[in-house]
């Protein structure tokens, strides 16, 4: 077996390499190649220690395996001369994004977990068949290879191979406000949810999982504009949403007399407008999401009492705080 191992390597170095030997005595024993990892940052400010993960695709040569990139952005790793891999870098200490399957190249991906919220669940309008995530939040920061990585020498190369990585934020923000909510000075807090978002986002693939979720979204902010009218406002993060897209976003709000209310909007169009040209979107409209409210009545005074607040329900401060996240 080492014979044929050796065979098949030398093989790779005799083809790939017509003016240099990989090592002076020949063939390179295993992990003898230096080799310069370098992240690019496209702002300095994005700049942070990361993690690769670097699998073989030939047989016979065991995966490097992992290993961390210091926020320098640069490593001295050893890989197997003649040998090819797929390499990839991601934001491994990244708050809310996990990961399952790092030792399987076919299915290894990032993923935000599934979430619980009693009153969404209960008391608005989830939509069927969907699970509901946490907000992954920020950016999270990967770059896979689509290519090979081989490490052949040639005249263009130079002394040194380098792996180059350029990470790309992987996570999408999407802004939003409802306008026109009476009685916001009456609110306690506000949040929601978005449906038809991607929990799962594939290395090998570099593309999202096809099965939609609805992300659950804290700390809206709310505010009176210059001409007395209340707001909504806030953002949340995801991998994007699943195509065609099916999106409704929904409203919670708790007033300070423990009073719930809620309302959604398909908001399928405003998406589908802010994934095709998200400059235009905000140019035009401010928001991702601009919603202009009918739905939810005038939040009453603590004590006071509201004859239209047929949305409303006595709920706990205890059971709005609710929110369980499985792993």
């Amino acid at each position: 077996m080492k014979n044929i191992l050796f065979l098949f390597i030398l093989a790779l170095v005799t083809i790939s390499c017509e003016n240099k030997s990989l090592c002076d005595a020949g063939l390179c024993a295993e992990g003898d190649v230096a080799i310069k990892v370098v992240v690019n940052w496209e702002k300095q400010s994005d700049t942070r220690a990361m993690r690769m993960n670097i699998f073989s695709v030939t047989g016979g040569v065991g995966d490097y395996g992992v290993n961390s990139i210091p926020i320098s952005g640069e490593s001295i790793i050893e890989l197997v001369g003649g040998a090819s891999y797929i390499p990839f870098c991601y934001d491994y200490y990244k708050t809310n994004v996990h990961f399952r399957n790092e030792t399987a190249l076919g299915t290894f991906q990032a993923y935000c977990a599934e979430a619980s919220r009693q009153t969404y669940k209960e008391l608005a309008t989830p939509v069927e068949g969907e699970k509901t995530i946490e907000d992954p939040g920020g950016d999270f920061f990967a770059h896979s290879w689509q290519e090979t990585f081989d490490v052949v020498f040639c005249d263009e190369c130079g002394d040194t191979l380098i792996l180059n990585f350029y990470p790309k934020n992987k996570l999408r923000q999407f802004t939003y406000r409802v306008n026109n909510i009476s009685g916001a000075k009456n609110i306690s807090e506000a949040r929601g949810a978005a449906s038809g978002m991607a929990a799962t986002y594939f290395f090998q693939t570099d593309k999202l999982t096809t099965e939609r979720s609805t992300v659950l979204f804290e700390k809206a902010t709310v505010g009176v504009d210059e001409n007395g009218k209340g707001y909504i406002e806030g953002s949340f993060y995801t991998f994007g949403p699943v195509y065609p897209y099916q999106n409704r976003f929904t409203i919670e709000i708790l007033s300070k007399a423990n009073l719930y209310y809620t309302a959604y909007w398909d908001v399928s169009g405003q998406i589908s407008e802010s994934m095709a040209d998200r400059e235009a979107k905000l140019q035009k409209d401010g928001y991702d999401i601009l919603i202009d409210n009918t739905k939810i009545p005038e939040i009453p005074e603590p004590g006071g009492e509201n004859p239209d607040s047929g949305g409303g329900f006595e709920v706990g401060v205890g059971d709005w705080d609710n929110v369980d996240v499985y792993l």
